[in-house]
């Protein structure tokens, strides 16, 4: 539901609500949520916090809906959100992390060092090997992710849709540049600080977490999907179905080009291309 407040005014009242400190600062926003910089107090997510900066984080009002369930509430999808955080022993996660039912339903989370490699690619600070270097970690760093399997009583995260819970794995299902915060290294390398905006996350096989890389950055360099794939197999010792992959990824861009069309006329060209040989 939307609403009619301004973001900064949403903020200002959350913030009041939750005892937060006087100063908040906008942060990047992500497609579903805002994001403000802020001071917590001793205590807010948890006996053990100590307070300090955090971030809080609440529905945008023209929010996309979860692909995988249009009416799925978002304080559902911020509740998942925590229980990742809460359980992650293989991947830094912004913890510690708390769900609050304010009206927008809300959460203040821990703040993880470094910066997104979609940031640092736009400011020229990654070239070709760079990026590279970063998938290649990225892969690495999914695989850890996919260590974590399906328990055997009923989760508190939804499985993906059509998919049997025999061999599922935790899927973040908003991997991409974006997400994955880290700091470059000489030689273009890069070393991965942690994984953030857990909000879409199930259970459900390994290739659905490659869509959002394959649609979003593989078809514009294939040589970024070696190098992804050789990190997670290195680091894994599991292979990926790529057809899997890729047939997921024609339903994806499909689904997109109706709903979610990119600003991107060259990715936007390639997605129609995608389409037009895979059916």
């Amino acid at each position: 539901m939307p609403f009619p407040e301004a973001p900064e005014t949403i903020a200002e009242r959350l913030g009041r609500e939750l005892g937060l400190g006087p100063r908040m600062a906008r942060a990047r926003d992500g497609r579903e949520h805002h994001l403000f910089r802020v001071t917590s107090p001793p205590g807010l997510c948890g006996t053990d916090d100590p307070g300090g900066d955090r971030l809080l984080k609440f529905p945008r009002a023209d929010s996309l809906p979860d692909p995988f369930d249009l009416t799925r509430p978002a304080a559902d999808r911020l509740r998942a959100e925590g229980v990742v955080i809460h359980a992650m022993r293989h991947v830094a996660v912004p913890a510690p992390y708390r769900v609050f039912p304010t009206e927008p339903v809300s959460a203040v989370m821990g703040i993880l060092p470094g910066t997104t490699a979609e940031i640092a690619h736009e400011r020229g600070q990654l070239d070709e090997d760079g990026l590279m270097g970063v998938c290649l970690q990225m892969g690495r760093t999914l695989s850890a992710i996919h260590a974590t399997p399906r328990p055997q009583v009923e989760s508190q995260l939804p499985d993906l849709p059509d998919c049997p819970a025999h061999g599922a794995r935790l899927l973040h299902l908003d991997y991409h540049l974006g997400n994955v915060l880290g700091r470059p290294k000489l030689a273009s390398g890069w070393t991965i600080t942690g994984v953030v905006d857990w909000t879409c996350a199930r259970w459900g096989p390994v290739e659905a977490d490659l869509v959002e890389m394959q649609a979003c950055v593989f078809l514009l360099n294939p040589r970024a999907r070696d190098a992804f794939v050789a990190g997670y197999r290195q680091a894994s010792g599991r292979a990926i179905d790529m057809a899997q992959v890729e047939e997921r990824t024609a339903w994806e861009i499909r689904r997109r080009l109706v709903s979610d069309r990119p600003a991107n006329d060259v990715l936007t060209r390639r997605w129609e291309d995608w389409v037009e040989r895979h059916g």
